[in-house]
């Protein structure tokens, strides 16, 4: 059930932005608990899950050591980039334009913003041969700007810089703990 209703909201925030943020912020979800026990624990657990198969699925011996680095490297670049952040977005970008420092609505922000992000994640977990895929992730820049309008209540004239700051923290940073964890673990660079 819980992975139905995920699949469901990953959709919506995807087409219907504008819609989906203005329901979400109606909701007012004012603790984190519901939102990490139903949106993030588990799309974090489907991208660990899709990229096991697909490891497993996509080389040509069966090689479970190499499909749990690269789980391992998943969990790393999505929970590090998400908490990351949340802390960057609440500290510097939400906070000077909004005034409020509110870490519980930044995370919720954020994890709803990579919904985009995530599930790139997961099909090119599973399809590694779309190469063009990651190129998609553009469009969470509408889908961030959407929910610093209705979301986080950003003043117009605030909207176009904190939706430039919050698309390049949310883009480039899975990217760049990706590039971290294999510099600073050269085993987990898979090849």
């Amino acid at each position: 059930m819980i992975i139905k209703q995920l699949l469901i909201l990953l959709f919506r925030l995807i087409t219907e932005p504008n819609k989906t943020w203005h329901h979400l912020a109606e909701k007012g979800d004012k603790n984190n608990e519901n939102f990490y026990k139903s949106y993030l624990y588990p799309v974090i657990g489907i991208i660990a899950l899709t990229a096991f198969i697909g490891t497993l699925i996509s080389v040509e011996k069966f090689d479970v050591q190499k499909a749990l680095k690269i789980v391992i490297k998943q969990i790393g670049v999505y929970f590090g980039s998400f908490y990351l952040s949340s802390v960057i977005l609440s500290e510097f970008v939400i906070r000077r334009f909004t005034g409020i420092k509110d870490t519980l609505l930044c995370e919720r922000f954020v994890g709803y913003s990579s919904a985009l992000i995530y599930t790139v994640a997961i099909v090119k977990s599973l399809f590694p041969s779309l190469f063009f895929l990651p190129l998609v992730v553009i469009y969470s820049v509408y889908m961030i700007w959407a929910g610093a309008a209705d979301y986080l209540k950003i003043k117009e004239e605030d909207l176009y810089k904190t939706t430039i700051g919050s698309s390049l923290v949310l883009l480039f940073l899975p990217w760049l703990i990706e590039v971290l964890i294999e510099l600073w673990m050269p085993g987990m660079k898979i090849k």
